[in-house]
């Protein structure tokens, strides 16, 4: 039996802290900060930036064996920088013998985050490279690059760039003027965790985005290499001094299981109800309607199958129920997980355990966890799920007199969107008094 083929190996630049997926680093800060000179300081003498760079390689250890020759490379850079910028880091990668592709972060972090229905995203990352130059006699002005992404049929690519100055007086504007209400979800990065941490207060305040996250850098070098084309096996890659036609192609890993909310823990879910791939069509579009759902009420459409889980048929689970709604034609799921809590629990308290359970679980399953953000007009948790098979689940928690209410929402069979489902379920959620 023929084992599956390593994929390519992911080099994130980010910041100049170069960390890879077995814990190999390196320190490039300096030569991304040299990147508009003609010499590149290190070790006390100054170099030619494709010396600096052919160093950079030889620290990591690249490239790394692979069964039938070198592994290709998948490189991400600052996802402000231009052909000028690019062309050593081009020149040096060519010398790696080994297939090489040139990717802004930006993508990658879509790639690496964003699940099969979303078309749009937001990326804003709050150092930018190279370092600028500031006068010390004056405190510095902080400036956030962003970058907004579509998805094509060739997979993510750069739709257009701005730059967002936090500190002017008209922030809420130009933060909705950027993120618009067709992105779908922000991602924030940075090499300072206090100024990320402020960009994602200052977005999550006036922007319209469902999610609104900080980037997870162990998901992109676990999955930056993905790309939209399946071509099975074919990981042939190309270097490229501008944003990546997608032209390598991977099959997402389905070997993760799924873990579904519960009493501020992970249970597994049920498997999803396909019964066709086909988006359902027609005039005559089902109409919505409330069902209630133990002390839950909400809005699903009428056509929708439901499936009761009986929380007494798995062990350790008697205190969640779990409620499971389909579309009979692509298989999108809402899923209604009720959880008994203390009843002074509060969406903050509720927040803490799950996130601490979440980090002793140590793996990819769980990712893009907020302890607090806004979706479909409410104050919720949010985190992403990768389960064992299908689309990713969204999960957007809501607590109350006693209970916690995770609405879980994942895209049909093909990756047709739930979206409008899922905002309609959450926005819904009516939680009756013990």
């Amino acid at each position: 039996m023929m084992s599956a083929p390593q994929p390519p190996l992911v080099v994130d630049l980010a910041y100049g802290r170069v960390r890879l997926s077995d814990g190999r680093t390196a320190d490039a800060t300096e030569l991304l900060n040299a990147v508009d000179a003609a010499t590149v300081p290190a070790g006390g003498a100054a170099h030619p930036p494709q010396q600096a760079w052919q160093g950079l390689w030889r620290e990591l250890r690249l490239p790394d064996p692979g069964p039938d020759g070198a592994l290709p490379i998948v490189i991400g850079y600052p996802s402000t920088w231009g052909r000028n910028r690019l062309s050593e880091l081009a020149r040096s990668s060519a010398d790696l013998a080994a297939p090489v592709s040139l990717v802004p972060r930006a993508v990658l972090i879509a790639r690496s985050h964003c699940d099969v229905s979303m078309q749009r995203c937001a990326v804003i990352e709050t150092t930018h490279v190279p370092a600028i130059v500031v006068d010390p006699a004056r405190p510095p002005r902080m400036f956030w690059d962003v970058t907004l992404l579509r998805r094509s049929s060739a997979g993510w690519e750069v739709d257009r760039t701005d730059v967002l100055d936090p500190g002017v007086d008209d922030v809420a504007a130009r933060i909705e003027a950027i993120v618009d209400d067709s992105v779908e979800a922000v991602y924030v990065d940075g090499a300072d965790p206090e100024r990320v941490a402020q960009a994602l207060d200052v977005v999550a305040a006036h922007a319209v985005a469902g999610r609104i996250v900080a980037v997870d850098r162990e998901l992109i070098r676990r999955y930056g290499w993905r790309t939209e084309r399946e071509q099975g096996n074919d990981w042939q890659m190309r270097v490229a001094d501008a944003p990546e036609s997608e032209s390598a192609a991977g099959r997402r890993p389905r070997k993760r299981w799924i873990a579904v909310a519960g009493a501020l823990a992970l249970v597994v879910a049920v498997g999803a109800v396909v019964v066709g791939v086909l988006q359902h069509r027609g005039d005559d579009s089902p109409t919505e309607h409330t069902v209630v759902v133990g002390r839950v009420e909400v809005s699903v459409l009428g056509d929708w199958r439901r499936s009761d889980l009986d929380p007494r048929a798995e062990q350790g689970s008697d205190t969640a129920s779990r409620t499971v709604f389909a579309d009979p034609d692509d298989g999108r799921r809402i899923l209604v997980v009720q959880s008994e809590v203390r009843s002074d629990s509060t969406l903050e308290s509720v927040a803490t355990s799950l996130g601490n359970r979440i980090a002793q679980r140590g793996d990819e399953v769980v990712s893009e966890f907020s302890p607090s953000t806004r979706f479909a007009g409410r104050e919720v948790i949010g985190y992403r799920e990768a389960p064992a098979s299908g689309s990713a689940i969204r999960w957007y928690v809501l607590v109350e007199d006693g209970l916690q209410v995770s609405i879980g929402c994942q895209a049909g069979a093909t990756g047709e969107s739930v979206d409008a489902e899922c905002a309609r379920a959450v926005s819904s959620v009516v939680i009756a008094p013990d």
